[in-house]
């Protein structure tokens, strides 16, 4: 069976992308040290314990409907917002771009999932049936 170029990249890039934020949803459930690097990052971003608790439990629920073959579509459309809060709330709150650099290109690779995977969002983008 012959792989072609476009389904290796978007394999690589879900798992990129699934495994960013997969560690980035079980470390809301870590205990954080008082004065440690985290826990001034989560006081400047406005983030209480609880509410880390919750934005953990819905970042594990998105990635694993985007995981899941029939509900990737969703969890594809789904993660695109969550990102998207994720960036609008860094650059808000005081980050630099580069602080935000990782969810730039979180970002990235979600455009090439979404190009490759999932066509039916592409054509009701630029208006043409799915071919």
């Amino acid at each position: 069976m012959k792989l072609r170029f476009s389904s290796v990249l978007s394999g690589v890039s879900v798992f990129l992308v699934a495994a960013f934020n997969l560690f980035a949803g079980v470390m809301k459930f870590m205990p954080v040290a008082p004065g440690s690097p985290p826990e001034a990052m989560m006081s400047k971003l406005g983030i209480t314990v609880t509410l880390d608790h919750a934005l953990g439990v819905l970042e594990l629920s998105i990635v694993l409907l985007f995981l899941i073959p029939r509900t990737s579509t969703i969890g594809f459309i789904l993660l695109v917002g969550y990102m998207g809060g994720a960036l609008a709330t860094n650059l808000t709150h005081g980050f630099s771009n580069m602080e935000a650099l990782p969810i730039y290109i979180t970002f990235a690779f979600l455009l090439i999932i979404g190009w490759i995977r999932h066509p039916e969002l592409t054509s009701r983008l630029l208006k043409r049936p799915v071919s």
